[in-house]
């Protein structure tokens, strides 16, 4: 009989120092959803099919994007002390830092540039000013531990080409079964799905921008160990709401 159990840390703090904690090459998979540091701008977003200005609050405000970025690369080097070697990490970021971040990283020799993953929103706000593109994806960036070397990732589970595809469709808003009030919440199918191709059973998931909890959710249900960090107070709450109800839908 496999004795096996996965552990689930759901840490309220700062993401820095509570990864300092966190052993060296433990980790078998990042998937990571980065403060955009667009709530500054003037900029429109849809939140529960109302249009709202996009300001997230204090933790996605930043003083300047040199300052952002130095944040950015304080975390990613923490990442190349916690993950495992050749192992992956999804990493999102706004469209104006994500390609030049991936860049940045190769560069400096930490991590290998392999693919953007696009999640496609099919229902997109309209852009009601007129004076530009409709936003219609997020984008992520995914990147192997392996000191620009172009080694085989760790874990690399293909589901099919129907499913491999790089460009994910979802629904914004209600439409795509919101599970919180968190105004960036991802969809948990497609987070579920990069936590099955980059992870086997039991194997250990790190989300230190947890949010709402929803890669904890993906690798709860996946049968994944996880560790989720938060320190917003109102989404570390939203995260303990949805653990509770994975739990008892489980009958955990």
């Amino acid at each position: 009989m496999n004795t096996k159990k996965t552990v689930h840390r759901v840490v309220q703090g700062d993401c820095l120092e509570a990864m300092k904690k966190i052993p060296t090459n433990s980790i078998d998979f990042i998937c990571a959803d980065f403060p955009y540091n667009i709530s500054n701008n003037p900029w429109l977003t849809m939140r529960w099919d109302k249009i709202v200005k996009a300001d997230f609050w204090e933790w996605d405000k930043f003083d300047s994007p040199a300052v952002y970025l130095d944040f950015v690369f304080q975390v990613c080097h923490e990442y190349k002390r916690i993950l495992k070697p050749n192992a992956s990490m999804v990493l999102f970021f706004g469209y104006r830092y994500a390609g030049w971040i991936a860049f940045e990283l190769e560069k400096r020799g930490e991590f290998t540039f392999r693919n953007p993953i696009i999640f496609n929103k099919t229902n997109p706000m309209l852009h009601i000013r007129k004076t530009g593109f409709r936003s219609c994806f997020e984008e992520g960036v995914w990147l192997v531990n392996d000191g620009w070397n172009f080694s085989p990732p760790k874990t690399f589970n293909f589901l099919g080409q129907a499913k491999m595809k790089n460009v994910l469709n979802y629904k914004i808003g209600k439409d795509g079964n919101k599970q919180s009030k968190h105004p960036t919440e991802k969809p948990e199918f497609l987070i579920g799905g990069l936590v099955e191709i980059f992870t086997n059973p039991w194997e250990l998931v790190l989300d230190n921008f947890a949010g709402s909890g929803t890669t904890w959710v993906a690798s709860y249900k996946k049968g994944r160990s996880c560790i989720s960090i938060e320190k917003e107070d109102d989404f570390f709450q939203m995260i303990q709401a949805r653990q509770a109800r994975a739990e008892r839908q489980r009958g955990d």
